[in-house]
């Protein structure tokens, strides 16, 4: 059936768009096995529907369409296809009678790999003061730009320790945006997420490679990458009294060219860093605490680095105390993008809750107020859901003064009301028609990264498939059925507002960057052709003028990155554990089943005395040790056992607490995979074993607390021993199937 294209659909810029082109929309990237899969179906088309092979046209999957439904944001009445079911591995389109076909996709194990590699790589692409060379960057290489090694103090910065026109130092640190200055309060939202993204999901990132000038140094290169604007940040805090400001920018934006010839020409004049800021200082305090734990690990790499951003965290946080409404207005010879925030309390909870982990000093807490702060999805200028995300990944390692009960209800209330508005969307999406703001891509992005807390908080389904569902609209699912990232998908962006993507001899754009997606208001209309709509979701434009909806940025794309290692590593399916008789699939039922209502210091005196038994019927010598949020709660040698036993217990537990899996797991994972059990990429096998014998003790609705760990027998005995004994403690003998 003829595609129709919006422009003739639609009758003039403004105007209401009650119809959009006839083609099924999809994820036009595709789906990992276990995921849900849906499709949005023009509400014209019949009840029924087929997924047919790419290759050979044969229907591999038959459906029945749900009702119609309206959606407002785009004035369309459309059917959702629901194939959650087809789980093979393939390249498909899905068709339906009335509707032109689907863009492919596949369904596969790998899924996300590339474009989350990529959506983290393009990280690099905007580095600043730095030569990116061929064999990183292949055909977008470039000279350096904006070394930023003499930078000026601006009037509105000035001090008494730096007069106005002062010359500092401030290299490194990402390009914010399409231009080619860096602000604290983006860069802070941008950093923070790539390193949770590593702190929460650290296995998707140990063996990526994005073949940057760091890859293969012992640390991940996301870590490393974060690191590139950390660097930076440093920068930007005054040593005399550790306010920190607000940005480093020309006085105007620099032409659409490359970043050295912004550099060469001059024309913008000199850099300057430009006023403190309240908003600065608490967000440097909260991704500086956030990175020292982070970098902890890696003082070799970084020697001393992480204790210095705690320390610089503190200093911040006390200049934020002592200056608590200093908001930032543009200087009046300064029209680069402003970020100004009319409201810091959001920046002052996050900043003490990060602050409250990193250290462990109650003031913090009492400091954050928890009681008055709510639970939204973020965005550079709210990031009350930052502090809520945090606390609740630490929740069991916090201090007793902890609300945990509270943690818990903000970050589940959030995901309900995100998943009921995805459940009531036509397109089933949690996004609301007032969503669609300046960067409703990361607007959706951010939602899905919120549901994915509630999921990993309670396991609640729903929350991991509206958050799979957020993902599918960036990818294609949506009214103009393309795909939102450069490099990605159906008919991706090809005119981004991004001056290195605009100013190169490359055809196509830097990849992997997310676009900032339709709005109605549409800031820009007096310097590009006309938009489709005003309908909300239709408001777009592949134009490189569209700074309004098709502009890139760091904070719009440190969510993907998140997202798709999130739900890579929470929807626990690959090409291999299809195969039910894979024992992979038996190890994650264990997991699964093996859980706990509540976890006391009596059921682990119990367990540990029943491990003991059954390795001495078996006339087994064992070592056992059961620990809780880091305290041990029993710990045994039987006659006999060696010392060493104490060495593979610690190996083997700070594994299962590392990945959230058993140290059985890990071991039959790599051997599939492969690989070297006892050399794993990034793991010191003086600190981690990939033995059996560990297993995760998860409470129900909390998560992971502990471990359970056994040492003395081969690997798969041990991990056996310590099922056994949890079967028949939770009285599961013989359930898991």
């Amino acid at each position: 059936m003829k595609r129709f294209s919006l422009s003739l659909l639609c009758l003039a810029a403004g105007a209401a768009c009650a119809q959009t082109d006839a083609t099924v929309k999809v994820n036009s990237i595709g789906f990992l096995p276990a995921a849900q899969k849906l499709a949005v179906v023009p509400a014209s088309a019949t009840v029924a529907f087929e997924v047919v092979d790419e290759r050979s046209g044969k229907p591999v999957f038959r459906g029945a369409l749900a009702a119609p439904r309206r959606w407002d944001p785009s004035g369309e009445s459309v059917r959702l296809a629901d194939f959650s079911a087809l789980t093979r591995p393939g390249r498909y389109r899905l068709q339906a009678a009335g509707a032109a076909p689907s863009a492919p996709f596949t369904v596969g194990a790998d899924s996300y790999r590339a474009l989350g590699a990529a959506a983290l790589k393009a990280f690099y692409y905007n580095r600043t003061a730095l030569a990116l060379a061929p064999r990183h960057a292949g055909a977008w290489a470039r000279p350096a730009g904006h070394p930023d090694e003499r930078v000026l103090v601006h009037a509105s910065a000035a001090s008494s320790a730096r007069p106005a026109g002062t010359v500092i130092a401030s290299p490194k640190g990402w390009y914010d945006a399409g231009d080619y200055n860096k602000y604290i309060p983006s860069s802070a939202i941008s950093t923070y997420t790539l390193l949770a993204a590593y702190e929460h999901f650290p296995r998707p990132f140990d063996a990526l490679d994005v073949n940057i000038p760091e890859s293969g140094n012992g640390v991940p290169d996301v870590v490393d990458e974060a690191m590139w604007n950390l660097a930076w940040m440093l920068t930007m805090q005054d040593p005399a009294d550790g306010g920190v400001y607000h940005k480093l920018t020309n006085l105007t934006f620099d032409a659409m060219v490359m970043p050295h010839q912004a550099t060469q020409s001059g024309a913008t004049g000199p850099r300057y860093v430009v006023a403190k800021s309240t908003s600065a200082a608490l967000n440097f305090a909260a991704t500086m605490a956030a990175a020292s734990r982070v970098l902890a690990p890696y003082g070799k790499q970084y020697p001393g680095m992480a204790a210095r951003m705690l320390a610089a965290a503190e200093r911040a946080w006390e200049w934020a105390a002592a200056n608590p409404a200093v908001l930032f207005k543009n200087p009046a010879d300064v029209v680069t993008g402003e970020y100004g925030d009319a409201r810091v309390d959001d920046e002052r909870a996050w900043a003490a809750a990060e602050l409250y982990i990193s250290s462990g000093k109650d003031s913090y807490y009492t400091a954050l107020q928890p009681e008055t702060v709510s639970a939204t999805y973020p965005a550079w200028d709210d990031v009350r859901g930052l502090a809520w995300m945090s606390l609740a990944h630490h929740r069991e390692r916090l201090t007793p003064l902890a609300d945990r009960g509270l943690i818990a209800a903000r970050i589940d209330g959030l995901a309900a009301r995100l998943a009921g508005e995805w459940r009531s969307s036509g397109y089933r999406v949690p996004m609301r028609g007032a969503d669609f703001v300046w960067g409703s891509n990361a607007v959706m992005l951010n939602q899905a990264m919120m549901l994915v807390q509630g999921y990993r908080l309670n396991g609640k389904r729903e929350y991991l498939d509206a958050a799979q569902s957020a993902l599918d609209y960036v990818l294609g699912r949506n009214v103009f059925g393309r795909s939102f990232v450069t490099g990605f998908g159906a008919r991706p962006p090809l005119h981004p507002h991004h001056r290195p993507s605009q100013g190169d001899s490359v055809a196509a754009p830097v990849p992997g960057w997310v676009v900032g997606g339709p709005q109605p208001f549409q800031q820009d209309r007096a310097e590009c052709p006309p938009y489709p709509s005003a309908l909300p979701a239709l408001s777009w434009l592949d134009h490189v003028c569209s700074y309004a909806s098709n502009e890139v940025a760091i904070n719009w794309n440190a969510p993907l990155v998140y997202v798709t290692a999130a739900l890579s590593e929470l929807t626990h399916q690959s090409v291999k554990m299809t195969d039910q008789t894979n024992p992979l699939v038996q190890l994650l039922r264990e997991e699964q089943a093996l859980q706990f209502d509540s976890f006391s210091n009596e059921a682990a005196l119990r367990i540990g005395l029943q491990l003991v038994e059954r390795a001495r019927a078996q006339q087994a010598v064992v070592s056992v040790e059961i620990a809780r949020n880091g305290q041990v709660l029993f710990a045994h040698g039987m006659e006999g056992a060696p010392p060493d036993h104490a060495h593979w217990i610690r190996r083997k537990s700070n594994l299962a607490n590392r990945t959230g899996h058993s140290s059985y797991y890990t071991h039959v994972e790599t051997v599939q995979n492969g690989g070297n059990y006892d050399a794993i990429p990034t793991l010191d096998p003086r600190e981690y074993a990939a033995h059996g014998g560990a297993f995760p003790v998860v409470v129900k609705g909390t998560g992971q607390v502990g471990t359970i760990t056994v040492s003395g027998l081969p690997g798969a005995q041990d991990h056996a021993l310590v099922v056994g004994v949890l079967q028949d403690y939770l009285g599961l003998k013989g359930a898991i199937r």
